[in-house]
């Protein structure tokens, strides 16, 4: 592939949690003089840090990362803002000759730019911030009760439980007047089409994955995590925290209120984490990528995925 081409072609690289999607991107970004945006929605809240994993500010000032603390816990964002802006980022990153590097384990916001999504009218979106408040203002059962009226055909495909995904739902039929099953069958306009990306999957031996991960849960809580959400507590934070902030956050707020010992926080970060890389793992499965595994400092993977791109 020549030059010019590969500056064009956007390298997407995705994976669950732990696995070491970031220092991958980091060093790919070095060789290739990429800029990298960030696809993980952790990352994207300038109050919460130890417990996100945020990218060091030291790889932030060496290589360009986009969508790193660039949003106020307390503002509203979505898949479709998230599409908008990550569109814009990447003409201007292109513009200085540039390649994009999309990196992050948001399932939904990398689908979304590979796949596309459904558009809402912007006359329609001016009320979604009413629609929201009046969702949220109701509990989870009476949420899925009222989706299985507009939209029954979700019944075997969203979890009584689920409540982002039922607040979803709902909130696409009242901004549109179509239930989100409609919307599934259309074909939506995408950001990336087939051969404008090239879309990485990366993997570890489990057991492996599941030891950095409470490696790094033992280090956040090193670094001073406890501290920082007390902090985030005492500025009135809490609320966002428990709606917005990864796991954890929500865990150390329950701490403070007097559920269990510190040793058991810890532990129960940790299996919540191994968990959702498990959920992270079968999400990636259904998506169609060139799958990777690393091992140990993931090195073994970045010539790997430069030689493929490249190549094309």
């Amino acid at each position: 592939m020549r030059e010019k081409e590969t500056k064009k072609k956007v390298l997407v690289i995705g994976g669950p949690t732990g696995v070491g999607k970031s220092a991958v991107a980091y060093s790919v970004a070095k060789k290739i003089d990429g800029e990298i945006i960030s696809a993980d929605s952790r990352q994207f809240y300038k109050e919460i840090n130890i417990g996100t994993d945020k990218v060091p500010l030291s790889m932030r000032k060496d290589v360009p990362h986009h969508l790193v603390d660039f949003l106020s816990i307390k503002e509203g964002f979505d898949v479709y803002s998230f599409i908008k802006i990550v569109r814009e980022k990447i003409q201007e990153i292109q513009s200085r000759n540039k390649t994009v590097i999309i990196v992050g384990g948001s399932g939904l916001y990398l689908r979304s730019l590979m796949k596309g999504i459904f558009s809402i009218p912007d006359e329609s979106r001016e009320k979604q911030q009413e629609i929201r408040r009046v969702l949220e203002e109701k509990t989870t059962e009476v949420l899925y009760k009222e989706l299985l009226i507009v939209d029954p055909a979700l019944k075997n495909t969203v979890h009584p439980n689920d409540r982002r995904r039922i607040r979803r739902a709902l909130e696409l039929y009242y901004l549109t007047g179509k239930p989100m099953s409609y919307w599934q069958k259309q074909e939506p306009e995408t950001v990336l089409k087939e051969n404008e990306r090239m879309y990485f999957i990366l993997v570890r031996n489990r057991e492996e994955m599941y030891e950095r991960i409470e490696e790094r849960v033992d280090k956040m809580f090193e670094n001073g995590w406890v501290e920082e959400v007390k902090k985030l507590k005492e500025d009135g934070y809490a609320a966002y925290l428990r709606e917005k902030a990864p796991i954890g956050y929500v865990e150390i707020l329950d701490y403070f209120d007097g559920r269990g010992t510190i040793e058991e926080l810890k532990s129960g970060i940790k299996q919540k984490t191994r968990n959702f890389a498990k959920k992270q793992l079968t999400w990636f499965r259904r998506e169609n990528g060139i799958w990777l595994e690393l091992s140990g400092d993931g090195k073994n993977v970045v010539e790997e995925i430069i030689k493929r791109f490249y190549k094309g």
